[in-house]
């Protein structure tokens, strides 16, 4: 198994559930994190080298959290955005993997301009369903992908993307 591309590379929880199921080996998992610790080193030193902008999307995250928390609640937040990591194929899941942890905070999810960006621009609740309208991408806006997506409840209350609309 080809672990290699971005698109391609799935995130760390979906990378130990396969490890676990024994559809990849040891030395696949570990090759694997190493390219998601290498991302995340880089995005690091790319932090450093630029520490203006680095605090700027900060506070833009921080403000975009914090508005979506006011208006919808951290937990139905958190559960939107697990349910999200959790689709397959989903290019953001690898920024959204751990996001059921409420130890990490929820600006940590968002990319306003750093790329690729994350925005959670609308969230529609029904009893039963959760539309979601999500950009994702280039930080040009007429190279971000904008995306509505159904999410459902099953009978324990938690949201998953059974009938996902790409």
């Amino acid at each position: 198994m080809g672990i290699v591309s971005r698109s391609l590379l799935p995130p760390p929880h979906r990378l130990c559930a396969l490890f676990e199921s024994g559809r990849i080996t040891r030395e696949q998992l570990q090759a694997a994190m190493r390219i998601h610790q290498q991302r995340l080193l880089t995005e690091i030193v790319e932090a450093r080298a630029n520490p203006v902008m680095a605090y700027l999307d900060l506070k833009r995250s921080k403000f975009a959290a914090a508005l979506l928390e006011r208006r919808h609640g951290a937990r139905l937040i958190r559960q939107v955005l697990s349910a999200l990591a959790d689709l397959e194929g989903f290019q953001p899941a690898e920024l959204l993997w751990n996001a059921s942890h409420r130890d990490v905070p929820l600006h940590c999810f968002f990319r306003m301009r750093r790329e690729p960006v994350f925005r959670l621009i609308r969230i529609t609740m029904d009893p039963l369903t959760v539309t979601v309208v999500i950009e994702h991408g280039r930080a040009a806006k007429r190279h971000t992908t904008r995306q509505e997506l159904l999410l459902v409840r099953d009978r324990f209350g938690n949201l998953s993307a059974g009938k996902a609309r790409f």
